[in-house]
């Protein structure tokens, strides 16, 4: 196969894997609507349920790497769409007046099948890309994953103005995920040859002994837990109905964000493109923990959206590149990062319990946002 060209019968198939990993982050924006149907005292354990979700990417990212070397990346990637397509309709099928842990359950499941996709699709996309253009054609693969979640908040308008319920969305996603399944068990797609002896969890550990690796996996810790969090705050901190479409603000702004840094990554340093990024992103955080004009609110949501799009294919691009042998390897210490997560729902919850302001949550995010910049900044010095 040439590597300097790439095949867009291979690539729509995974491009698709991209969108359904978005699908584990409807959750926490998600919570907001199942906590309506639950009494006070189940308030705090709604809010555990994006944790439920995360949880899995800390207990199986690495197994699961470890394992696709004897498996193979399409076919753990299928395994983890059957996960989610169950995930999808087990508390669809419980009913409307269903009770907490069916939700539990089925956003279990859900996030078991995301472990399996995130862990297979990453490096199933540098399969067929030239590792010069993985950073490019990774931002290209978070496009397709933010337009899942920009899809969100419209489809969740609608329904609810359809039916009065934003509940058969589940069924909605889990037909897209069966769609994605079928599309790449009818693909070919060349893989390396598969590995009798999978590698141990301490072999995915020892490469944190890498500085580039240890900082980059710490990069996508923080880029996660700030991610779920602004999900979680971004429709508490405007108090009325409509306040599921900041969600569509940050997600078509991230989106914006991808094509910009896709045009960008090819003409500048990636990790100096991620620091001013950090830079400013940090700077909206500190913003939104003080102001409280609705527009303001919309538009700096919008931009963090804008400055997070690059963050993951860089940080994984990175770690790749400095391990490149340990690719399988990388992906599942990069996956397991996401269940930093699972703290960012209960956290934030707490803090605003607390303090009885939902704006005082942005510190976590912003603490995220530090981390951020001073790792790019180390990474820049480094490269």
């Amino acid at each position: 196969m040439n590597r300097n060209r790439i095949s867009s019968r291979l690539l729509g198939p995974v491009l698709a894997g991209f969108f359904i990993m978005g699908f584990c982050d409807l959750v926490a924006p998600i919570t907001g609507r199942i906590a309506a149907d639950f009494p006070k005292e189940e308030q705090a354990a709604v809010s555990f349920l994006p944790t439920m979700v995360f949880l899995w990417f800390l207990v199986l990212s690495t197994p699961v790497a470890s394992l696709m070397n004897r498996w193979g990346r399409k076919k753990t990637a299928l395994v983890g769409y059957a996960f989610t397509f169950a995930g999808m309709l087990v508390p669809w099928a419980a009913g409307k007046d269903c009770a907490l842990g069916w939700y539990f359950v089925g956003f279990g499941l859900l996030g078991i099948g995301n472990t399996f996709v995130q862990v297979a699709v990453n490096p199933l996309l540098a399969t067929i890309v030239p590792g010069d253009r993985m950073t490019s054609f990774l931002t290209v693969g978070q496009i397709f994953r933010n337009t899942s979640l920009l899809l969100l908040a419209p489809l969740v308008t609608m329904l609810v103005a359809w039916t009065g319920s934003w509940r058969l969305l589940l069924p909605i996603y889990a037909a897209l995920t069966l769609v994605g399944g079928v599309w790449l068990q009818r693909t070919t797609i060349p893989e390396p040859a598969r590995k009798e002896r999978t590698a141990g969890l301490g072999e995915s550990f020892r490469l944190l002994k890498n500085r580039r690796v240890l900082l980059s996996t710490l990069g996508v810790a923080c880029f996660i837990a700030g991610d779920v969090a602004i999900g979680y705050l971004s429709v508490r901190l405007i108090d009325n109905p409509s306040s599921i479409l900041t969600t569509t603000g940050f997600y078509a702004c991230r989106i914006v964000g991808t094509l910009v840094g896709a045009w960008a990554l090819v003409r500048i340093s990636d990790v100096k493109y991620l620091a001013w990024n950090m830079a400013v992103g940090l700077l909206l955080a500190v913003v939104l923990i003080f102001v409280r004009n609705e527009t303001a609110i919309y538009a700096a949501v919008g931009l963090l959206g804008f400055v997070l799009a690059c963050v993951f294919a860089t940080f994984y691009a990175v770690a790749t590149r400095s391990v490149p042998e340990k690719a399988n390897e990388v992906a599942g210490l990069m996956i397991l990062a996401i269940a930093a997560g699972a703290v960012s729902g209960p956290v934030c919850g707490a803090v605003i319990r607390a303090t009885g302001n939902p704006h005082a949550g942005m510190l976590f995010v912003a603490a995220c946002l530090a981390y951020m910049l001073w790792a790019s900044l180390r990474l820049k010095r480094d490269h």
